[in-house]
């Protein structure tokens, strides 16, 4: 029986599309977590995702996803712009090396980590709005319910 070129199976890469999708429905969720503002902006998620992957090649696109969505973030809520990406630079460059090679707990990790995402970036924040001479953001209670919330995700999905 022959093959014909029509009949083949397709071989296209479902992934790209299938992120994008996600990427969509997390600005969706954003804009939701705007109206709603006990819902978590999963920015520790995110962190915690980005600092288990940042050397693979092949996650690059997810990286650069996720780098729009704090972008999103950083405009939606009205916080100094490129903040977040400041405070991963700060991590990668000066705490990547201490906090992974000081702690053999997976789970004290992970409860570094999402913790510096929200104390950081609001410790970030201040200080650019300092010098930059803005008001200083609040910091309500929801910042600790974001904290507690991303913990379990990552501690049971990730």
């Amino acid at each position: 029986m022959q093959t014909f070129s029509d009949m083949r199976r397709s071989r296209f890469n479902y992934q790209p599309l299938v992120l994008l999708l996600l990427f969509f429905f997390a600005l969706i969720y954003e804009a939701i977590g705007t109206i709603y503002p006990h819902l978590t902006p999963l920015l520790g998620v995110g962190f915690y995702y980005w600092t288990q992957h940042f050397k693979e090649h092949k996650n690059y696109f997810i990286l650069f996803l996720f780098f729009l969505y704090t972008l999103f973030f950083e405009l939606d809520r009205q916080t100094i712009l490129f903040s977040f990406i400041l405070l991963m630079m700060v991590y990668y460059f000066f705490l990547h090396k201490i906090v992974t090679d000081a702690l053999n707990c997976q789970v004290c990790k992970v409860v570094i980590k999402v913790t510096y995402a929200y104390l950081g970036y609001y410790i970030m924040n201040i200080f650019l709005a300092f010098l930059l001479n803005m008001p200083y953001p609040k910091f309500d209670t929801d910042f600790f319910i974001y904290i507690l919330t991303d913990l379990f995700i990552v501690v049971l999905f990730l």
